[in-house]
Order: structure tokens, then sequence, then C-alpha cells
């Protein structure tokens, strides 16, 4: 089969798109045309999109087969070990999604999905501090994915956890696509911490002077802030 790599773009576009039995359709028709001179990475690709497809389509136990076939082609793929644990995830296999997660995770530490799929198995398993680690990796690796930090900072401040989530909420109310109501939220999280015998007073008034440092030009935060000190 020549021009796998330009299928596989369309192919990846037509999932985005919910087209997913014809991608089924296609990708059993391109994978019976296989021959030797196509490389292993490049099948593997195709099985990668072919449980895509599968998965869109509610047929799990199929997408993890295809998912398994495309490992045993490139053990290096880590989209389709990322994809497979977060199937095991959707069969509610959470152990077996986490060490998939895992291997996924060995497979390329730069990956930010794997450490999502990770922590929600980790969620799921009522390991709440460790996901919120995992979280904080994709983070680190996805710095401009406000949606992403805004879900650390929100979990680590439901833990008490007032250091990681004061230093997320601030590293995502600097990002220029942030939601509107982020400040409101780190308003929120001082006044949850505000008589939190873990939190020393002066712990708590460095934090809102910090935050008023960072966005001294920005009325809300100033307003918001004041009331806190003024409370």
């Amino acid at each position: 089969m020549e021009n796998v790599e330009q299928e596989i773009t369309k192919l990846n576009e037509w999932n985005a798109q919910g087209r997913f039995a014809e991608v089924l359709a296609e990708t059993n028709t391109d994978l019976a045309t296989i021959t030797d001179d196509n490389i292993e990475e490049d099948v593997a690709s195709l099985y990668v999109v072919q449980g895509n497809a599968l998965y869109g389509l509610g047929r799990l136990e199929e997408a993890l087969t295809a998912y398994a076939k495309a490992i045993e082609l490139d053990t290096f793929d880590v989209q389709a070990r990322c994809n497979y644990g977060s199937t095991l995830y959707s069969l509610g296999r959470y152990v077996d999604a986490l060490n998939a997660c895992d291997a996924a995770i060995l497979t390329d530490e730069d990956f930010a999905p794997s450490y999502v799929n990770a922590a929600h198995c980790l969620v799921a398993l009522k390991h709440e501090e460790e996901a919120v680690y995992a979280l904080q990796q994709a983070f680190s690796l996805e710095p401009e994915n406000a949606e992403l930090g805004r879900v650390v900072a929100d979990m680590a401040a439901d833990l008490d956890d007032f250091e990681v989530a004061l230093d997320t909420y601030l590293k995502v109310a600097a990002l220029p696509d942030t939601k509107d109501d982020v400040q409101q939220a780190i308003h929120d999280f001082f006044v949850k911490f505000k008589s939190n015998p873990d939190v020393p007073r002066n712990d708590w008034m460095k934090g809102v002077d910090q935050w008023r440092s960072e966005f001294s030009n920005n009325p809300e935060v100033l307003r918001l802030s004041g009331e806190l000190i003024r409370s």
C-alpha cells in the first residue's frame, strides 16, 4: 500500500468528525492490501486508527485487539499503549488500565495523555493524591493547557494541598486562553483556606500578596483580594 501516512492523516480526520463506520471499513481494506514494503510503524498506526474507530462505535473489546496488534508491531507506539489503557479504563478494568498507562509512560515520558489517563485510573482506585501528581506531570508537559491546569488546581484544593493549588491556579490565571472565572475561583480558594488550621496565617497572607503582585494590573484581582484582606 502506498502513501500510508496520507491515508492515516485522512482517517484521523474522519475519526475526529465521527465517521467511525467509514474509517472501520477503509482500514479493513487498507490492512488487507498491506505488503512487505510497508514499514511496521505505519501498519501499527493503521491499527491505532482502526482501534479509535472501534472505540467510537462502542466496540471496546475489538478496539483493545486493534491496539494490541499495533503494540505488537511497534512496541514504541505510545499512542497505541495510551489508547489501550484508556479502553481498559472504559471497561472498568482499572488496575489493568493503570498498568497499561504506566507502560505508556515508560515508553515516552513526554506524552501528556498517558499521565491524564493514569490519573483517571488512580481516581477510580481512590488514590486521589497520586492522581494529582500524575496530572501535575501532564500539565508540566502541556503548560498552555488551561483546562488541564484548572483540573490540577481544583483537585489539589479539594485535597487541602494549599501550595500545589495556589501555584497551579496562578499559572492558569496567567495563560491567555484561561476562562474569565479563574480569578473568582482563586478568591474562593483563599476563602476556603483562610480558617484551615494546617495553613499558617502568614502563608495565607503571602499567597494573597503573591496573587495581588502577579496581577497588579487587574482591577478584579485587586477588588477580590482586597475583600479577603479586609474580611
